[in-house]
């Protein structure tokens, strides 16, 4: 199986600048590719493979939380990540965004999100006000960053992440 290795994460694109911006940080991230389209499908060896650069990705940044759904896709992304921070991945319910929201704005630290195409650009519009696109079934490789404060702001990163998947099938 060949995969090719994490390039770099790189083409911050911001949707809004703050001059005076909070150290608190809420990053939200999709889960990673799946295996199949069952109800409940693992991550697929590409998907893995992303869940690692992640991993990698954060590296260097203090994370006091790792959130996901109860869903494996979503917690085995999450736990790349959880493990290299020596975190343990707290269920979330994708149905309760605004509790969830509650919890985010009240924790002071940055945190990770990890959630579904259709939850992730909902919870960085609840968190930061801002309007943000849907994403697509093929949307594995962005990475959203909210400021919160007074005037919140969001970064968007895209993964340089690649994977062979027609090696890897």
């Amino acid at each position: 199986m060949k995969l090719n290795k994490l390039l770099a994460w790189c083409g911050t694109l911001s949707c809004l600048f703050a001059p005076q911006l909070s150290a608190d940080t809420v990053y939200l991230v999709r889960h990673a590719e799946k295996q199949g389209d069952s109800i409940d499908p693992p991550l697929s060896e590409c998907g893995r493979a992303r869940a690692q650069a992640l991993a990698g990705y954060f590296a260097n940044i203090p994370l006091a939380a790792v959130y996901a759904t109860p869903y494996q896709r979503t917690r085995q992304t999450a736990a790349a990540v959880a493990a290299a921070k020596q975190l343990s991945v707290t269920d979330y319910d994708p149905r309760q965004s605004g509790q969830l929201v509650a919890q985010l704005t009240a924790q002071g630290q940055p945190v990770l999100v990890v959630g579904h195409s259709n939850t992730v650009p909902q919870l960085v519009s609840l968190l930061s006000d801002i309007e943000m696109a849907a994403l697509t079934e093929q949307d594995y490789n962005l990475l959203y960053r909210v400021e919160l404060g007074p005037q919140p702001a969001v970064m968007l990163t895209r993964q340089m992440f690649e994977c062979d998947k027609q090696a890897s099938e």
